[in-house]
């Protein structure tokens, strides 16, 4: 299969890449700078809001994998909007180059429904006083691809940390897991490969956690 994955010179996307490479398929790292993209993939250049480019660097794959994400740098504010407008634009680009299959790399802290109760009325509502504009972009960027006619997966990670994955990892499908707090980058990219070959995700919000 032919991978194209957005957001490749992040770690989720990283991680992607290296899991995609590792079962044999051919990745696309679609990234703005070239020297960032992972070794050993092919490279094109495009931004997260550039429906042409994105058209262009995704014709010819089979599945398109979004790790977008809010990126700090020294000199810039955090994106509150790139979520959205980026599947805004992936959309419209995977419909150009009649591509189908989409997942998607959301946070599982945007949401509480569900949650087991130390998460939903102690620890989120602290984490979103930060992160409340990310949430909400978060949310936003999930409403425009359910909408869409795409055949597509969202990952919910928990809270995403460094470190060696363990050999599986938790899932729930359209609804939380319980009492289990951190998700690896090597999971999140894990999990985003496996989607792609597993019928049952398609169409629905995943949870993953270790």
């Amino acid at each position: 299969m032919r991978i194209a994955i957005l957001g490749a010179s992040g770690r989720s996307g990283a991680a992607a890449a290296a899991r995609a490479t590792a079962a044999g398929h051919d990745v696309v790292s679609v990234v703005r700078s070239a020297a960032s993209a992972p070794a050993g993939t092919t490279v094109r250049l495009a931004d997260a809001r550039d429906i042409v480019a994105l058209t262009a660097a995704i014709s010819g794959v089979d599945a398109v994998i979004s790790c977008l994400g809010h990126a700090r740098t020294k000199s810039t504010e955090v994106d509150r909007a790139v979520l959205h407008d980026g599947a805004v634009a992936i959309l419209s680009a995977m419909k150009s180059a009649q591509v189908s299959r989409l997942v998607a790399v959301s946070a599982a802290g945007a949401y509480v429904q569900g949650d087991d109760p130390l998460s939903r009325f102690i620890a989120k509502p602290i984490i979103a006083r930060a992160l409340g504009a990310g949430f909400a972009d978060t949310r936003a960027m999930e409403h425009v691809i359910r909408a869409s006619v795409a055949k597509w997966t969202i990952l919910r990670p928990s809270r995403l940390i460094s470190g060696t994955s363990k050999s599986t990892y938790r899932v729930g499908v359209e609804r939380a897991v319980w009492w289990h707090y951190n998700t690896t980058f090597d999971t999140v990219g894990r999990a985003a490969v496996d989607a792609l070959a597993n019928p049952a995700w398609i169409d629905r919000a995943v949870f993953i956690t270790e």
